[in-house]
């Protein structure tokens, strides 16, 4: 005999495949689960994601019609830097729209902005070994390094602590 509350659940299932796997579970165990959390956590980081990649496919819509590649690390230098502040003024454009809409930063944000801080460090080893000028990169990495850790402290959220 199953309870109304798995019933709805067991209805929300058809919504998405995390709701039927905890369908399964509540009806198998007699337990209940609120599925209507769960899809309302998987709609935050389904937004955040979308937010933050709205700049990295501009970056590289830039990046396929000005030099007609989708490779950014073989680019020469002021044409990376120029994609590089596109993606980093624009993943900060993002967290501030994410901030208007009284969303938390999470571990969402946190990947995106680790990301492209290797991708800056992989320029910058790859510059090195090279024996090309690293100076302008080095200067964005690390106000960008600075930005991070004056933004983490009044905006990343206690989970992700």
């Amino acid at each position: 005999m199953m309870t109304t509350e798995a019933t709805v659940l067991l209805e929300t299932a058809e919504i998405h495949p995390v709701a039927a796997a905890l369908a399964e579970v509540a009806v198998e165990a007699d337990v209940v689960v609120v599925a209507v959390d769960v899809e309302a956590k998987l709609m935050k980081i389904m937004k955040k994601i979308i937010i933050h990649s709205i700049p990295v496919f501009i970056s590289m819509i830039w990046l396929a019609t000005e030099h007609k590649t989708y490779q950014p690390l073989f680019l020469k230098g002021p044409d990376f830097l120029r994609f590089y502040l596109i993606l980093v003024i624009g993943i900060y454009f993002s967290v501030f729209i994410l901030k208007y809409l009284n969303e938390t930063i999470s571990k969402t944000t946190f990947y995106f902005l680790i990301s492209i801080g290797i991708l800056g460090l992989i320029k910058i080893i790859r510059g090195l070994y090279l024996g090309k000028p690293v100076g302008y990169l080095i200067m964005i990495l690390m106000i960008k390094i600075i930005v991070i850790l004056i933004l983490k402290p009044f905006q990343f959220n206690k989970k992700f602590k």
